[in-house]
């Protein structure tokens, strides 16, 4: 959804140290005080989207305080509470410029085109581009994302984001249509929805810019040698907490028998204040059954599983599971897993790195091609492939990841109780001295699955559920309270 036009991220200093229960805590994980700078006027470095940020917040508070200064009725004083937030209860219809308008609103909260100013562009591909926006009535800066796509592709992206409730994954704020009457008439998909700092790949490309200069220049000085030991410990943290997030909407969407099928680093945005993950592009979403038939051709190729390379149309979820391995390797990596420029030459990468696949093999992928001829490649342990990882956790998950025969592989909510993912949930862990986000408050649909039953307490720390426990007691005390005091 967004490019490398972003806001800059991370540049790391000699303070670069993780701050972990279990590793020195005097020195903090990322240091976001040095910034990188570009010559391109389009890149907003994270002072500049800090202080768009603070600016805003003034502004609001000055003009609710004018408003409550004012001696105004306690109905409007709430009208305006309400207008503050965006709805999207009612189907409202209306005309701007002699195009038709189709929005799904709150009557408090009518957002027209004049209403939206946007403040610049965060990408601009093909057939989508997307805005940074603000909206009259407001004080935060949105996303705007328009969409050259038919009608059915909207009726699709829109029905998917609207049922879908999850912290690790993209808000829809407001939408509506717009016919493009100089392009046929031709639909073009508004959408708006919470801005983002930059995507997985943008942030990938902004990291290991400044990591690989300093791990190609040969030294004997010994700090510097610490230096970079610390980073590498604190890029296994900080890329175990991205790739935590994104396994958990991946595994809320599986329990919702929904499968991505677009899964890459472009589709995966970050908050570079809270670090938080969110899963966007729900396009090539779709609800799989094994007896019928769906396309395979969709999404980046280099993240396609080995069953969509081969033509099989029978295929499930497990295809995400295929993306998101290869999402993991890129991050650990520093670049793609796979590079193949075509479809045979990326089956030939996943060949070295798997060896050649068995008839058996072959059938369970259900390829549309058995007699196809490849090279004839052993295959060899995953630590051997992946000597570059230096974690033997992390190895194991990839090796439970890449097998051909999708029914074998991992599933998402299984990779949630892999052990790789065990520092996470301890107590007090700490990046620039603020707390994670929460990694562990699943949705009510999730609670109710037997498999959370089951593994409750491998899923969700005991520190994390007594203080839970304390907080619900606290509150249910205050209500108790506040009822007495009413009578």
């Amino acid at each position: 959804m967004f490019s490398d036009n972003q806001i800059s991220l991370f540049k790391r200093s000699s303070k670069f140290q993780p701050k972990l229960a279990s590793i020195d805590t005097s020195k903090t994980l990322i240091d976001t005080t040095k910034l990188i700078k570009y010559s391109n006027p389009v890149h907003k470095t994270l002072f500049e989207y800090q202080q768009y940020k603070k600016n805003y917040n003034q502004m609001k508070k000055s003009k609710i305080n004018k408003i409550l200064s004012k001696s105004v009725e306690k109905s409007t004083r709430q009208m305006f509470n309400n207008n503050s937030m965006m709805s999207s209860s009612v189907d409202y219809k209306m005309k701007s410029s002699g195009r038709n308008l189709k929005y799904n609103q709150s009557s408090l909260s009518v957002i027209s085109e004049s209403s939206i100013t946007r403040k610049g562009v965060l990408y601009d591909g093909n057939n989508t581009q997307v805005y940074r926006i603000m909206i009259e009535g407001h004080f935060n800066y949105y996303a705007l994302k328009i969409s050259k796509v038919n009608q059915s592709k909207c009726t699709k992206e829109i029905y998917y984001l609207k049922q879908l409730r999850h912290p690790n994954i993209i808000e829809l704020k407001h939408h509506y249509i717009i016919h493009d009457q100089s392009n046929d008439n031709r639909p073009m998909l508004y959408e708006i929805m919470p801005l983002m700092s930059c995507n997985l790949r943008s942030f990938l490309q902004h990291f290991y810019k400044h990591q690989n200069v300093q791990e190609n220049t040969e030294t004997t000085d010994a700090k510097l040698i610490n230096q970079i030991k610390q980073e590498k410990k604190a890029k296994q943290i900080l890329f175990k907490l991205f790739i935590y997030q994104i396994v958990r909407a991946i595994s809320y969407l599986h329990h919702k028998n929904i499968t991505h099928r677009d899964l890459n680093p472009r589709n995966i945005l970050i908050d570079v204040d809270t670090l938080s993950v969110q899963l966007c592009d729900f396009n090539s979403a779709k609800q799989l059954f094994s007896s019928i038939a769906s396309p395979n051709y969709f999404g980046e190729r280099h993240y396609r599983a080995p069953e969509l390379l081969l033509g099989s149309k029978l295929y499930n979820q497990q295809v995400d599971i295929w993306s998101l391995g290869c999402i993991i390797a890129e991050c650990f990596l520093g670049k793609q897993l796979f590079t193949g420029s075509n479809t045979v030459e990326t089956m030939a990468d996943i060949i070295r790195l798997l060896g050649t696949p068995t008839l058996e093999e072959m059938k369970n992928l259900k390829s549309q091609i058995l007699d196809l001829k490849m090279p004839e490649i052993p295959k060899f342990s995953m630590a051997k492939r992946f000597k570059e990882i230096e974690n033997d956790q992390l190895v194991d998950l990839l090796e439970k990841i890449f097998v051909y025969d999708p029914n074998q592989r991992i599933s998402a909510f299984e990779i949630l109780l892999h052990p790789f993912f065990q520092e996470l949930k301890q107590p007090n862990i700490k990046i620039n001295s603020k707390s994670l986000p929460n990694l562990f408050n699943f949705t009510k649909e999730e609670l109710s699955s037997n498999e959370y039953v089951i593994n409750k307490n491998r899923l969700i720390p005991i520190w994390f559920t007594e203080k839970q426990k304390r907080f619900e007691y606290l509150t249910t005390s205050m209500d108790d309270a506040k009822l007495l005091l009413n009578k």
